[in-house]
Formats: structure tokens, sequence, C-alpha cells
């Protein structure tokens, strides 16, 4: 049986994959970036609501347990991409990208702040 705690941390959870995706859906309308990352964008904040709605549905999906792991992967791929963006060459780019504010600053706390409800939230139905 499931506590209110982990409902409670689900939802916190969902609303925070929505915020993650709400800040990269307009990733897709910059120019200058290659198609290739501009649909990665899109594609990724689909998966991000996707994730979301599954955290939300903590209640229902309690016995696939496996969605939760997938998605703590998901948050951890999410955070290594856009740390790792900073230092390695980033794919079709092949620079280093810059460190700036803005979405990508929003983007690093979201990550660390889902990567630890996601966390939780496996920790909590193992």
């Amino acid at each position: 049986m499931l506590k209110q705690n982990s409902i409670i941390l689900g939802v916190v959870g969902g609303i925070l994959s929505f915020i993650w995706a709400y800040d990269h859906f307009p990733l897709y309308n910059i120019s200058l970036l290659p198609y290739g990352i501009r649909l990665f964008f899109v594609i990724d904040s689909v998966i991000a609501i996707v994730a979301g709605i599954i955290m939300i549905m903590i209640f229902k999906l309690a016995y696939l347990k496996f969605l939760y792991v997938l998605n703590l992967v998901f948050w951890w791929i999410n955070y290594l991409l856009l740390t790792l963006t900073r230092v390695l060459p980033a794919p079709l780019i092949g620079k280093p990208l810059p460190y700036t504010g803005g979405p990508a600053l929003i983007a690093f706390i979201l990550d660390v702040l889902l990567i630890i409800v996601s966390t939780v939230i496996v920790y909590m139905n193992s």
C-alpha cells in the first residue's frame, strides 16, 4: 500500500516534469540550432510530459515498478547531457555549448530536483 507521502511526492514530481517540458518546448523555435537538435528538444519534452504523468499516476501504477526506474534513468540522462555538453563537444554541433542562464540553468535545477524526487519514489516503491 502506498503512503500518502509518495502520492504527494508523485504529484510534485509530475508538476516539476511539466515545468521542465515547458522550459524546453520553446527551444524548438531557435532557428540557429540544427533541425536534429530542435527535434530532440521536442521529443525530450514529450517524454518529460509522459514521465510527469507516470509520476502523478503513482497510486495506479505502483505494480509497474520498472516505470519508476526508467523515469529515474531518463532524468539522469537529461542531467548528464546538460552538464557534459558544457565540457565535451555537443552532438551535431561539434563544440561545447556555452554556460548560459535562462533555460539551461532552469533545466539544471529541475534535473537535480527530478533526480531527487525520482530516487525517493523508486526507494519508497521498492
